[in-house]
C-alpha cells in the first residue's frame, strides 16, 4: 500500500482523505480502501475476542451446571431423609 496509508491508524487517514486527497484520485481510492481494510481487520479482532469469550463462558457454564446438579443430588437425599424420619416419627 502506498505510503499514504502505511502505519496510519483509521482518524490519521481520515483526516488525510478530507485535507490531501482528490475524489476519485489514485490517493483519494488507497485512503478509502485502506480505511474500510482497518474497519476489517477491526472487526476480525473483535469477532477473535468474542469467540475467545464464548468458549470461555461455556465452560464457565459447565462447571456451574455440574455444580447445581450436584446440589440438587444433595438437596434431594437431605429431603428424602427429612421425610423418613418425619414419617418414623409419626408412626412413633
Amino acid at each position: 500500500m502506498a505510503g499514504h496509508v502505511e502505519g496510519k491508524t483509521k482518524n490519521e487517514i481520515l483526516t488525510a482523505l478530507a485535507t490531501t486527497a482528490e475524489p476519485g484520485s489514485v490517493v483519494h481510492e488507497q485512503q478509502k480502501a485502506a480505511i474500510i481494510v482497518r474497519c476489517t481487520e477491526d472487526i476480525e479482532t473483535a469477532f477473535s475476542a468474542l469467540t475467545t469469550q464464548l468458549a470461555r463462558n461455556s465452560d464457565s457454564n459447565d462447571r456451574l451446571s455440574t455444580k447445581v446438579f450436584w446440589l440438587n443430588v444433595v438437596i434431594t437425599i437431605a429431603t428424602v431423609v427429612g421425610a423418613v424420619a418425619a414419617v418414623a416419627q409419626a408412626l412413633k
